[in-house]
């Protein structure tokens, strides 16, 4: 993204931010934007904007301690606050269960492996860059649905979306957005 913002004549900085209260402060325009979003936050928090390029591709997977049963049939679910995908998910596909939120992935998969949830929905990403070593075999993983995240800006910058898209989509297009994927491990999940 930096390099996207450059050649359009800004210099970005991205700072570390509580992943819990980034959207809030982006929506409020204390942050001007958010980096590798869902599409669903626009719903949610409407001063925000798409830039329509898909940064990332990932899965939204439910890993149950049960091979046989499915979503609907499961008694508790744990999943992660601050990211919205599972939340989005769970209101698209109603589940009866309880919903256990917690602040990250560790918490998850600790709650799942102590057996005191039957599944967790998580992004792939996150678990196979935050633990790698978890040895998902323990468990049925089932993948919910494919996703992409994009980033958004406050519409305060409104006017350099179709400039940012149009610098993105050239940088795909000459293999810059791939070999910066490959790069930095971001093509396999």
């Amino acid at each position: 993204m930096k390099m996207a913002y450059k050649e359009i004549g800004y210099e970005v900085h991205i700072i570390d931010f509580n992943h819990q209260n980034a959207l809030v402060a982006a929506n409020q325009g204390v942050l001007d934007g958010q980096l590798g979003r869902i599409a669903d936050v626009k719903d949610n928090y409407p001063n925000l904007l798409k830039v329509d390029y898909p940064l990332f591709d990932f899965n939204l997977v439910l890993l149950k301690n049960c091979q046989q049963c499915q979503y609907e049939e499961l008694k508790s679910l744990a999943i992660q606050s601050s990211y919205p995908a599972a939340q989005s998910y769970i209101e698209r596909h109603p589940f009866n269960g309880d919903v256990i939120k917690v602040r990250n992935v560790t918490a998850q998969l600790n709650l799942l492996t102590q057996k005191r949830v039957e599944g967790t929905i998580l992004l792939d990403f996150l678990l196979s860059t935050k633990h790698p070593n978890f040895n998902q075999t323990a468990f049925h993983k089932q993948v919910l649905m494919p996703m992409q995240s994009y980033h958004f800006v406050h519409k305060r910058h409104k006017a350099i979306i179709p400039q940012l898209t149009m610098v993105l989509k050239k940088l795909d297009e000459n293999g810059t957005v791939h070999f910066l994927k490959s790069k930095y491990h971001l093509t396999e999940f």
